[in-house]
């Protein structure tokens, strides 16, 4: 028998839960979510960290933060979870499918260009798979056409682009 979604104990969870309950911050702003936060800061090289429940809410705060309205549109991947898409299109926006690599499986930096227009504020990058999208050409592009990149790194922990974290190249890292 294979056992599937073992929780991965290795010693002291259960005494961290008891602090956590015991100091009533079972989620949100407590000691264990700041050294997570601190954790991510001094390992990926980012200035801040804010640890929340799942991508999907961290792209859905990026969306608020670089003030998508209608309207606006997004680039992102065809291939992708989603939540990459609900997020901008709570705000209003339009959503803009961009093909993939079939070799990375990530947006092709090379149809971008193709798909912005007037109305384009943002491209939303998702490193699939931990492997990473190709950010030079994207930054490139962004900073050409005035874009904001939110990078979805949701399966990017920890994986790199040419010595940088993923999601600590575009604008916001989620």
């Amino acid at each position: 028998m294979i056992n599937f979604n073992v929780p991965p104990f290795t010693g002291k969870e259960m005494e961290y839960m008891k602090i956590a309950v015991e100091n009533q911050k079972i989620c949100g702003d407590g000691q264990f979510t700041h050294k997570c936060n601190q954790w991510f800061e001094e390992r990926t090289g980012t200035s801040k960290c804010l640890l929340t429940t799942s991508c999907t809410h961290a792209t859905e705060m990026a969306a608020l933060l670089a003030d998508i309205q209608p309207g606006d549109e997004v680039i992102m991947p065809s291939y992708t979870f989603v939540s990459t898409a609900n997020a901008f299109v709570l705000r209003g926006a339009k959503v803009v499918f961009v093909d993939i690599r079939p070799d990375t499986m990530n947006l092709d930096e090379n149809k971008i260009e193709d798909a912005i227009t007037d109305k384009t504020r943002a491209i939303a990058p998702v490193h699939y798979a931990g492997v990473s999208c190709e950010m030079d050409k994207i930054m490139e592009i962004a900073r050409k056409y005035h874009l904001i990149v939110v990078e979805d790194a949701a399966q990017g922990v920890m994986s790199t682009y040419k010595g940088k974290a993923l999601g600590t190249i575009g604008d916001y890292g989620c």
